[in-house]
Parts: C-alpha cells; structure tokens; sequence
C-alpha cells in the first residue's frame, strides 16, 4: 500500500509542475544566435612570418616624400617578426608591381612607412623590392604596440 502510495504522490507531482509551465520557460530569455563572422585568413607557409591584413592606410614614402605605394592594393599585408636572437622588425609584403618599380632601387636607401598619414617608421627594402623592412631601433615607439595598432587592436 505504501508503495502505490508513493508512486500516486510522485506522478501527481510530475503532472503539478509539467502543468505550470504552459511549454515556455520564463526564467531565461530566448535569443538567437548571430552567425560566426569569417576572420580574414592568410595562409602562409611554416617557413614564412604570419602575415595579417593592416587597418587602415599604409604608405611608403620615399626620401622626398613621393608615394611609392599606397593602400591595400600596393602594401598586401604585414608581419611583425622575432629572430632567434630576440630583435624584432615589422615586414610589409608589397605587390609585384611595386616589386618590380622598386628593384632597381639602392639598397642604402631608406624609406618611410606611415599609417593614416601617421610615420611608424624607417624602412629598407629586400633586394628583391618584395618586402620592406622596419627593425625596432628604427620604429617610431614600441613595435609591439605599433604592430597592435596597425593591425586596429590598439
């Protein structure tokens, strides 16, 4: 008897609270989730720094002042670098057609890389004009950050 009885007071407590509830749950608002947003993606060899798309406007200025390359379709992406012995220097990947306006060019020359109209620093050139290259010493303020803020985290 007090096995029916416990088994009457436990299906009469499963229909109390499956009753209160009416098939919506008030205690937690329904929200739909927003679709996962594509991060650009480089993909790069092991052997090749981890390039990143800039934000912004990059620049490289000659000592005069010219514009030898401008924007996105000149300046690809970028790549801050650590060698094994620690030093750190900022790489841009420049297009071909930079590339080949620039090969030609002294090795001894020294260029100016802006953001935004902003000098991040002074910069030399490969020897095949397909990168230039901004060491730390030659950095307008720490690399880390100017990596951060031409990369829009800063």
């Amino acid at each position: 008897m007090k096995r029916v009885l416990l088994i009457a007071a436990a299906v009469m407590l499963v229909l109390l609270t499956a009753a209160c509830g009416n098939g919506k749950s008030s205690s937690v608002p329904e929200t739909k989730a927003q679709p996962a947003t594509d991060a650009p993606y480089i993909d790069t060899q092991l052997s090749e720094p981890e390039w990143t798309y800039a934000e912004g406007t990059l620049q490289l200025l000659s000592a005069d002042n010219t514009v030898l390359a401008s924007g996105k379709e000149d300046i690809l992406y970028f790549a801050i670098v650590t060698d094994k012995d620690g030093s750190q220097e900022l790489r841009f990947k420049l297009s071909d057609a930079v590339a080949a306006k620039l090969k030609d060019q002294s090795a001894d020359a020294a260029y100016t890389m802006t953001l935004n109209n902003e000098m991040i620093g002074t910069a030399k050139l490969n020897s095949d004009g397909t990168e230039a290259v901004i060491t730390a010493d030659n950095t307008v303020g720490d690399i880390t950050k100017v990596a951060s803020k031409i990369r829009g985290l800063a």
